[in-house]
């Protein structure tokens, strides 16, 4: 990844100044979207740092939004959005086609990103562009919080222990009731539901799971007989009394308060509906393994007996820069490098339980222990113990994001798991649910049909 100061061109250079002119009468206040957990929290440090920058020449308004929704708002029509804005990492690519964001040119803001970041942050943050001398890569975001899936539990019905397993999850949820449920998750979108999908065999952490390798559209598979397994394994477990439970219209809060489920897949963002059992009462901690019975592996190469660890989506929220008003780029800089700073970063931690995205933070939030409550501290060692296992969106332009998320995809694996489509015990089924979930990912639209051999490549389709 480059380390040295991008210059910014003749092209960068023109735009700028054409937008100066256009602002002569600009606003003094950069507007700022972040999660609305956070919004006290950054209005704060913000108006300390002018406090203590008295030549800043801006004053700051922060507002509390949902960042999962900014980069639909950004597309739909930027100059209503913050000078600065809160995205997840997946959104950068598409709004960077619709020139919604500026690249950062700062040597300053450049190689604190540089050094901060894991490589996995670093290859979703750069993108390719041609501003008027060549292509090369720009910096187009800047992490500042992580973000993955883990378990809450209810101590008051599942042990440490049994929280380990779905297998423990499930035995808890018996002896707890005929109708407690052992888990249920956050939602049955590509995301919320990603746990199944993104599974590895515990003993060595692989998977046949190929999702746009190398950031390459066509380079996915879904396929693999550990796969199917893992879809047949949720099939059984989601046709269990005791085991999962699915979304429903009133959400989980009321049913995992009240013992209805024993547990819940979701990350740090419900940590406060998490905790509304009582922060005595909750535990979290990984997501757990589940092992394959004969059911599941029936028809497969997959041995009875084969361990798998649940995985997730391990991502960053980045703060972008608005195209809107390229003459407070330069101050906007300044504070992003502030705000994402490992200083801020922690800070944001104790204040508002975001879990740092810079590298090897685990030390420093060892070292804070004493100043979060326990369970929040366990929030943030289950995430980071979560990266193991998972892998960053791979969505870097709107197609591929699209192709995932939005082409039915997700729903075909919905309703395979659910049995929705009568496949429940078929492993002729689960095939054609992955392969059709190949064929959305790599050409964004449902096949004509199904081949009578599978696996097959949907190319030959």
């Amino acid at each position: 990844m480059r380390s040295k100061k991008l210059l910014i061109t003749a092209a960068l250079g023109a735009l700028l100044s054409s937008s100066l002119v256009g602002c002569a009468k600009k606003a003094n206040v950069i507007t700022i979207w972040v999660g609305e957990e956070s919004t006290t929290f950054y209005q704060e440090v913000c108006d300390a740092y002018i406090a203590e920058h008295p030549d800043f020449g801006y004053s700051v308004k922060v507002t509390g939004t949902d960042v999962g929704s900014n980069g639909g708002a950004m597309v739909d029509d930027n100059t209503k959005c913050g000078d600065i804005v809160s995205i997840a990492h997946d959104n950068v690519g598409k709004l960077l086609e619709k020139n919604r964001i500026l690249p950062f040119t700062e040597e300053g803001i450049i190689n604190q990103v540089n050094a901060d970041n894991q490589q996995s942050f670093l290859d979703v943050v750069y993108y390719e562009n041609d501003i008027g001398g060549g292509k090369q890569k720009y910096l187009y975001a800047v992490p500042y919080i992580s973000q993955a899936l883990f378990l809450y539990y209810n101590k008051n019905i599942v042990s440490a222990e049994q929280a380990k397993t779905f297998e423990g999850l499930m035995a808890a949820a018996k002896n707890n009731g005929t109708t407690t449920k052992a888990f249920t998750v956050d939602g049955m979108d590509g995301y919320n539901y990603s746990f199944n999908l993104l599974a590895r065999k515990a003993d060595d952490n692989s998977t046949t799971l190929k999702l746009y390798e190398n950031f390459n559209k066509k380079a996915c598979y879904s396929q693999g007989d550990d796969e199917v397994a893992s879809l047949k394994w949720a099939q059984r477990v989601f046709n269990d009394p005791n085991g999962g439970q699915a979304p429903t219209d009133s959400g989980w809060t009321t049913l995992f308060k009240n013992g209805k489920v024993a547990s819940v897949i979701a990350g740090a963002w419900r940590y406060d509906a998490a905790a509304s059992i009582g922060k005595s009462n909750l535990g979290i901690t990984v997501l757990p393994t589940y092992t394959f019975t004969s059911a599941d592996v029936e028809g497969t190469t997959m041995a009875e007996g084969t361990r798998m660890q649940a995985g997730t989506f391990s991502d960053c929220k980045c703060f972008v820069l608005n195209a809107k008003d390229p003459s407070k780029v330069a101050k906007s800089t300044e504070l992003i490098q502030y705000l994402a700073s490992k200083p801020m970063q922690l800070q944001s931690f104790i204040n508002c339980k975001n879990v740092p995205s810079y590298k090897n933070c685990a030390e420093d939030i060892d070292n804070i222990a004493s100043q979060v409550d326990a369970t929040v501290l366990a929030l943030a060692k289950a995430q980071l113990k979560m990266n193991e296992y998972g892998i960053a969106q791979p969505f870097i332009n709107g197609t591929l994001n699209t192709y995932f998320y939005s082409k039915k995809a997700p729903e075909a694996y919905k309703d395979c798991v659910l049995n929705e489509d009568g496949s429940y015990g078929s492993t002729r089924k689960c095939r054609e649910t992955l392969y059709t979930m190949q064929y959305i990912w790599t050409k964004g639209k449902e096949p004509a049909s199904i081949p009578s051999v599978l696996p097959a490549d949907p190319a030959d389709n």
